[in-house]
């Protein structure tokens, strides 16, 4: 080994440092000497960085779920171990460029063949080494940031909606509708000493005329009520009477009720010209910036955007 610090060249028994790394004591100054990963712990360390990279391409890819796949923390530790690793084999390889070489190691060397020091002279990571290790680390970051962007944008979707026509009721007028209004045309239906169950009967019968099977006003319905009331009592009294009874008339010559005549009641027409609402739904895909994808207020030949949350619904309407 050769110590970085004093340049002292020594053989020592190592022992498992940090994520894999060997960690000798210098006996000259000793201080501690950091020497890179093992051939195992480096295969393992670029097989989890491998993984690592891909697991990212392929959630981005699918976008998982709606977000971003975010490489987990041994992933990281991955590139950062490498990283170190390649710095340590430089730092050991320029160590060794001015010492002699050190003495081998017999073959009946009785320390524990892990602990046993390679009598070759460590080399400096390969440039194709480097290379690779750096694009995967790139691939894996830029990966990373695009699902970021890329879940980002389609977080800020939005749908929003474009009013063609406004809904307006129906309006109304004055005219006269179905039901039927009651008025007293002024001729009377009995006068004086006339028979008192044939004046029944006609009240009855004019009764039957206006006031059953047709559709009447509020008002018109109060006569008719009226008028029942009046029939009903006449009919109480002529048991009373008995055979032969006539009429009473006022002093005005009258007997009971006028003739009434039905006649169309006043009422609100409702015009048929209701106006429904039309409307469309717009929906913007992808929103991050000036990047937009779909019909997004403020592109151009977009409407332009109403107040209000972009996730939610806005109301655009045409002049």
């Amino acid at each position: 080994m050769v110590c970085r610090r004093c340049s002292h060249v020594f053989v020592g028994t190592g022992r498992s440092a940090f994520a894999g790394m060997w960690l000798f004591a210098c006996p000259e100054c000793g201080k501690a000497v950091t020497y890179p990963l093992s051939r195992g712990w480096r295969i393992f360390w670029w097989v989890l960085a491998v993984m690592t990279a891909t697991a990212g391409v392929g959630a981005n890819a699918t976008l998982h779920e709606g977000y971003s796949w975010i490489p987990a923390g041994v992933g990281l530790l991955s590139f950062v171990i490498l990283c170190i690793d390649v710095g340590l084999q430089r730092r050991a390889a320029q160590a060794y460029r001015h010492i002699a070489p050190l003495p081998i190691v017999a073959d009946d060397d009785n320390r524990p063949a892990a602990n046993r020091i390679d009598p070759k002279r460590p080399r400096e990571a390969a440039p194709v080494y480097v290379a690779t290790l750096t694009v995967v680390i790139m691939f894996s970051v830029l990966s990373s940031l695009l699902g970021a962007l890329a879940v980002a944008g389609l977080n800020n979707a939005y749908s929003y909606e474009v009013v063609l026509q406004q809904a307006s009721p129906a309006t109304t007028q004055d005219g006269y509708g179905s039901a039927m209004n009651l008025t007293q045309s002024g001729g009377v239906l009995c006068g004086d000493d006339e028979d008192y169950n044939g004046c029944l009967n006609m009240h009855i019968a004019m009764y039957n005329s206006v006031c059953v099977g047709t559709t009447l006003t509020s008002s018109a319905q109060s006569t008719c009520e009226s008028l029942l009331d009046f029939i009903d009592d006449v009919r109480a009294q002529v048991d009373t009477c008995g055979a032969g009874c006539t009429t009473q008339a006022d002093a005005e010559g009258r007997w009971g009720w006028e003739y009434l005549r039905p006649s169309p009641g006043r009422a609100s027409i409702l015009n048929d010209n209701a106006v429904s609402e039309i409307k469309y739904q717009e929906h913007c895909l992808f929103s991050l910036g000036p990047i937009q994808i779909g019909s997004c207020p403020g592109q151009p030949g977009s409407l332009e955007t109403a107040e209000g949350d972009a996730r939610g619904t806005d109301s655009q309407r045409l002049p």
